[in-house]
């Protein structure tokens, strides 16, 4: 299945979803943004939806099932695995960053309380994934 011209933000804070939604817009993305609040609901989400993401901004600490949890079980499914995923975490732990690349994210962005620097940053690794 094609993926669909949407990002999917997975994310247990919905202030930071909502920043991210705007950040988005104001970078000139024009792909549908959609979100899930923790893991679960993210995976139910992909493995039921005939549409999948062109991209998912990845949280880390979530409760229930982890972004690392999550990001696992996205790699161990064959219709899941090649969607890119950027973890966007405000850990700024190296073995945060280590695991998550180990577990199979393609980028590690660090969510800074700089909106404007946080939208360079974003943009920059969304050229790299997404035409």
């Amino acid at each position: 299945m094609a993926p669909s011209d949407a990002i999917l933000i997975i994310d247990d804070n919905r202030d930071d979803i909502e920043i991210t939604r705007i950040v988005l817009e104001e970078i000139g993305r024009k792909e549908k943004v959609e979100a899930a609040t923790d893991g679960y609901q993210a995976m139910k989400r992909l493995r039921e939806n005939e549409h999948l993401p062109s991209l998912i901004l990845l949280d880390l600490k979530m409760p229930g099932m982890s972004g690392f949890d999550c990001l696992r079980e996205i790699r161990e499914d064959q219709r899941l695995k090649p969607i890119p995923v950027i973890v966007v975490t405000s850990s700024s732990l190296e073995s945060d960053r280590q695991e998550s690349i180990d577990a199979g994210a393609d980028s590690f962005l660090y969510k800074t309380i700089d909106i404007d620097r946080f939208g360079r940053s974003l943009d920059a690794e969304l050229q790299r994934f997404l035409k």
